[in-house]
């Protein structure tokens, strides 16, 4: 039974400094997200999980209106809502400071014309590095507006905790057989 212990407490552990080091790797403190609407489809679909690299400067981001950078921001008409997910289709210069025009893949004009804003720099959250495929929606059932880092560690605790219970059910089973 102490190496059941023991493993359970491992998994926990493992997971704390998974998350510590997704946060100082990918120098954010919201490494995950997932798309709220169909903006960017067919590229992302609503309830992809987002893996985002933050601490990026303008000069770290391509823009372009085919090819550029994908980019999580807050919202510079409401930066309290959910993050944006769009493609960072154009940078400026202006008044000493970078801004993005951006476009969702899926909307007919850039933001520029459909919001009237541009996003700032210090707006940006990151970039997308990495898409896992329909993992966002088990991230949005536990919090519909925000995928965060303490969601995705919930879940990885949670398949860590039933992984050792089955191999601490297989060592009893093994253990009875002999």
């Amino acid at each position: 039974m102490s190496e059941a212990i023991l493993l359970i407490l491992l998994a926990v552990i493992g997971s704390f400094m998974l998350e510590w080091a997704l946060i100082f790797i990918l120098q954010t403190n919201t490494p995950f997200h997932t798309p709220i609407s169909e903006s960017m489809e067919p590229t992302l679909k609503v309830g992809d999980l987002l893996i985002i690299r933050g601490g990026l400067k303008a000069e770290d981001i391509h823009a372009s209106p085919y090819n550029g950078d994908i980019i999580v921001f807050y919202n510079p008409s409401d930066p309290r809502s959910p993050p944006i997910v769009h493609r960072a289709i154009k940078k400026i210069w202006k008044n000493g400071k970078w801004y993005f025009i951006t476009k969702g893949d899926n909307n007919p004009a850039d933001d520029l014309r459909l919001f009237g804003w541009l996003v700032p720099e210090d707006y940006v959250i990151g970039k997308v590095i990495l898409v896992v495929p329909k993992v966002g929606f088990v991230m949005r059932a536990m919090d519909e507006t925000k995928i965060n880092i303490g969601g995705c560690v919930i879940t990885l605790r949670l398949i860590l905790l039933a992984a050792d219970l089955i191999a601490l059910l297989y060592l009893c089973l093994s253990d009875e057989t002999d």
